[in-house]
């Protein structure tokens, strides 16, 4: 199994995949749309990095959720 495969397959039957996934693409929206705010202003760019960190939380979430999933189906096979 691929890794888009599991992740796919993670969309259509894990909620909580779904909303992780779901929120990380939306937080790179709007990550993207305030670099290109400019000039800098302190709290967009505070504002940047809170919303970094939480994208990068997802990410790492739902990393070791596909991960787990790979190897359960490995392993089922």
């Amino acid at each position: 199994m691929t890794r888009e495969e599991a992740i796919q397959k993670l969309l259509e039957t894990d909620p909580e995949f779904k909303e992780w996934y779901e929120e990380h693409e939306e937080l790179k929206w709007k990550v993207h749309k305030l670099d290109k705010h400019n000039p800098p202003d302190p709290e967009l760019e505070a504002e940047e990095q809170r919303l970094k960190r939480r994208k990068l939380y997802l990410k790492d979430l739902m990393e070791i959720r596909i991960k787990e999933f790979i190897a359960k189906n490995e392993q089922a096979a």
